[in-house]
């Protein structure tokens, strides 16, 4: 399915797909072809173990605008550890489900300023500040982090184990457990 390359085999109604990475502009890109291809093969369910130790912000938001609106039934699973923007592209899927062992990280964003000047430090700042205000406007929409650890993400990054992203309604109880015998999609990195 990522690569795109027709088959001859029919087409199944359910997509068991992988992904581990970070979140950037050619992620995004490859989600939008795995999601095209597998919509035009008619499928009804895609099943995607979700992989993330973060990326590009705005990636991220636009990865949760997608799950928000796929026109299949999505299905992420976090089966070890999805962190930073990856939690806000997790959280637009419809179905969410977390292994008995995962977690995740959130923070707030940061900029390296080295070899900055005041003009573009200033300039992070602002960026910065919006991009906390939509990834803390997306957070509080979808989960019920308390406001202890609210406070600690002001500062720090914040861990959060399956059974609170459970209690704070990231998703449910749930494992990754394709049948046997059928194919995995890679979605990254390209396959050649």
């Amino acid at each position: 399915m990522a690569d795109g390359q027709p088959s001859s085999q029919p087409a199944p109604s359910e997509f068991y797909c992988l992904f581990a990475g970070l979140i950037d502009q050619q992620a995004v890109q490859r989600f939008h072809n795995a999601i095209a291809i597998a919509g035009g093969t008619g499928a009804s369910h895609i099943h995607l173990l979700f992989q993330c130790s973060g990326g590009i912000v705005g990636d991220g938001i636009s990865l949760y605008n997608l799950f928000r609106v796929c026109p299949i039934d999505l299905t992420l699973y976090n089966v070890g550890s999805i962190c930073s923007i990856g939690v806000i592209a997790f959280l637009g899927a419809m179905n969410r489900k977390i292994s008995q062992h995962a977690t995740f990280m959130i923070h707030r964003a940061y900029v390296n300023p080295s070899m900055a000047t005041s003009e573009r430090l200033q300039a992070a700042a602002d960026q910065m500040i919006m991009d906390d205000d939509r990834i803390e406007t997306i957070l509080k929409h979808h989960t019920q982090i308390p406001s202890e650890k609210w406070e600690m993400h002001k500062y720090s990054d914040v861990w959060i184990s399956s059974d609170d992203a459970i209690e704070w309604r990231f998703g449910e109880y749930g494992e990754f457990s394709p049948p046997v015998g059928t194919r995995l999609y890679n979605i990254w990195p390209p396959q050649n």
